[in-house]
């Protein structure tokens, strides 16, 4: 599953199989879509390989941020069909100043390009879909997330957008710490790092949440679907 057959050895896989590491998706709760980070500032505006798109913003993650986003609008429209939550979290750059960045780059995307922290077009919210602004990697930290996910009943969250190994990763670990069944969908996640964005999954998935695919969430999704 999710690529990591190809990155983890099969003697350490063991391990954790072995001490009952990893779980099934639960799928009986109430679910939330909450898609993270997913900006044209960590993607890029062509899909091109990521030493390219590196060159128009350093956060770029280049094709696997344009898969991601069509995997993403996939999502979005089995939870709009079903009336499910949707909700945006998104890095808050014009706060960088006060609060730092949500990761330790180098040269930080520039302030002055106005689209550099957009939601592109084809996953753009709808009105009355919750646009949560962020300042450090997880969309929990210090935001109404949690507050607001209780609010509308939810106890069940799918993860999309990026990267896996960081925003998605601080968001995953603080969801399951406060009691959300926790859901990443791996062709809707991305990273800038195979590797990393393959070693995220399979810990993630060993300890803290479920992996599942996009069409898995489309199956269990259309059950909500009223009649």
């Amino acid at each position: 599953m999710a690529g990591w057959e190809d990155v983890i050895p099969v003697s350490e896989r063991e391990i954790y199989d072995k001490a009952g590491f990893g779980k099934s998706a639960r799928w009986d709760g109430r679910p939330a879509l909450v898609i993270v980070d997913a900006l044209w500032s960590f993607i890029g505006h062509k899909a091109v390989d990521v030493l390219t798109a590196i060159e128009e913003y350093p956060t770029a993650c280049g094709k696997s941020g344009w898969d991601g986003l069509e995997k993403i609008a996939v999502a979005l429209d089995s939870f709009r069909s079903a009336s499910l939550p949707v909700v945006h979290v998104c890095a808050d750059g014009s706060l960088r100043d006060i609060y730092g960045a949500t990761a330790r780059t180098r040269d930080p995307v520039s302030l002055d390009d106005p689209e550099a922290f957009e939601i592109p077009g084809m996953i753009a919210p709808l009105s009355g879909e919750p646009i949560v602004k962020k300042t450090k990697a997880s969309g929990f930290f210090r935001t109404p997330l949690d507050i607001l996910l209780r609010r509308a009943n939810v106890d069940t969250v799918l993860l999309a957008g990026c990267t896996t190994s960081g925003c998605i990763r601080a968001t995953a670990v603080d969801a399951h710490s406060l009691g959300f069944e926790t859901i990443l969908l791996e062709d809707a996640v991305w990273d800038r790092s195979s590797f990393s964005h393959a070693v995220s999954l399979f810990e993630l998935s060993m300890k803290y949440a479920s992996v599942a695919t996009v069409d898995d969430a489309v199956a269990q999704i259309s059950k909500h679907r009223k009649i």
